[in-house]
């Protein structure tokens, strides 16, 4: 079964990412690897691939965000989202400021029919410098699906010694475009 994965993480003193590592080496069929890994029971990913229209709108709203480290998300499709001022990407990264609303709002055009979402985090460096990083130590999330155009990513950034789910709370919604 390709969702069944009888390891759970938590316990072993592993980070996302080498639990994550570990299940690759377990699996190194695609077709057979588990698209997540348990984490105290939870369904725990890096990324996410939601069913969308091909021409749509994406909502994303910062539900909860603790703020000791700088987080975010990605939207990205096969296509493209409009800015406010119509220029049209395919990757977006969207930080939370409190000096700013929580919700946006784009139109969006996927030739494949899927948006990926994942979550981001800045690391302030020793030497001053800024890193943005997904994908790393103890980032990841898992899904609340709400219904199939709307889902809560409950989120760790990667910097955390344990993972930290609450950390950032992120609702996505996709509605037809009008």
């Amino acid at each position: 079964m390709r969702d069944a994965d009888p390891i759970d993480y938590a316990s072993r003193g592993m980070s996302i990412q080498a639990a994550l590592l570990d299940q690759y080496r377990r699996f190194p069929d695609k077709q057979t690897r588990p698209r997540f890994i348990l984490w105290n029971g939870l369904q725990v990913r890096t990324g996410d691939a939601i069913e969308v229209p091909r021409d749509g709108i994406v909502q994303a709203e910062f539900l909860h965000v603790k703020t000791d480290i700088e987080q975010g998300f990605d939207l990205k499709v096969d296509g493209w989202l409009r800015l406010e001022q119509g220029e049209q990407i395919d990757h977006l990264r969207t930080w939370y400021d409190p000096r700013y609303a929580d919700t946006v709002a784009y139109p969006f055009h996927s030739r494949d029919g899927r948006l990926r979402v994942w979550n981001v985090f800045r690391e302030h460096l020793p030497n001053g410098q800024v890193r943005e990083s997904y994908w790393l130590g103890n980032a990841g999330f898992w899904v609340e699906e709400v219904s199939p155009t709307e889902r809560i990513y409950h989120c760790s950034p990667g910097p955390l010694p344990e993972p930290d789910f609450e950390a950032l709370v992120l609702r996505v919604r996709i509605s037809p475009r009008p």
